[in-house]
């Protein structure tokens, strides 16, 4: 209860702080509090032209939004069904959305609530096809929780996206999260149906088999990598063991990466 004059005092400040590191001292606070009313308080100055502008001068396509992105960092070290119902009010106000890089943080932010609901899963539908397909793959795939994988399988099965799209987005999403068993599930399901591509089918199966980082990723910083396989829980090593077992008995698949999946499963026994 102490902590509550305080946060009047943070909420208050949104309107009348002036200095752009305070203000995004308040709202971090807010952010952080785990209080839905003052949160949603926030979720209302951050959809107003003004509040942004005192939060990061000057035009917003110039702007790099550092106080508003580590704002978005709080909220995504703090996620709760607030921070959730404020993602997903900005993803649809327009005025947040005027400027297009205010979704990365966002979407971040959003993925970092577990379970996904069904709400944030229509924004990730929705935004992985205006542009952030290659933002949000990686996300779900972390997030892990069933409305999130349900949205990457429907990623991955999507004709309306292109093939190369699709295959960097096995590549960066399933190989950090190869030793989670519902990953490993999911990606059983889609190698069971007929995709539309057999290279997104290959890359789904390498992405969990044969880690390839140079043709991949080249030498970009912060690249995705694998788990050891010894941090793979029974259900996991169930799975891929049978995924890997039918993949040895499918003609198509190439000699590489059959001899990938072969010392892989060696390790998962």
């Amino acid at each position: 209860m102490a902590q509550m004059p305080n946060l009047f005092g943070q909420v208050a400040a949104l309107d009348s702080q002036r200095n752009p590191a305070r203000l995004e001292a308040a709202a971090s606070a807010i952010a952080a509090s785990g209080d839905a009313g003052a949160i949603h308080k926030l979720a209302s100055r951050l959809s107003q032209r003004t509040f942004l502008r005192r939060l990061d001068p000057g035009q917003p396509e110039q702007s790099d939004g550092e106080h508003l992105l580590r704002i978005f960092l709080v909220l995504a070290d703090h996620p709760n069904a607030a921070t959730e119902a404020l993602c997903v009010a900005l993803a649809r106000n327009a005025e947040f959305v005027s400027v297009s890089w205010r979704l990365n943080p966002l979407l971040n932010a959003l993925a970092a609530v577990r379970p996904t609901s069904a709400q944030a899963a229509t924004i990730f539908r929705e935004t992985s096809h205006s542009g952030y397909v290659g933002v949000n793959g990686p996300l779900l795939a972390r997030n892990g929780s069933p409305n999130a994988l349900a949205v990457l399988e429907e990623i991955f099965a999507d004709e309306g996206l292109e093939v190369d799209e699709r295959i960097d987005v096995a590549h960066r999403s399933l190989l950090a999260v190869r030793t989670n068993a519902a990953v490993a599930e999911m990606c059983a399901r889609l190698l069971a149906r007929r995709l539309d591509s057999s290279r997104v089918r290959l890359a789904i199966a390498e992405s969990l088999f044969d880690y390839q980082p140079k043709p991949w990723f080249g030498v970009a910083m912060d690249q995705p990598v694998p788990p050891d396989w010894k941090l793979a829980d029974e259900p996991a090593r169930a799975a891929l063991r049978s995924l890997g077992n039918t993949l040895l008995g499918q003609a198509d698949v190439p000699a590489s990466l059959r001899a990938a999946i072969r010392a892989a499963l060696e390790k998962l026994r």
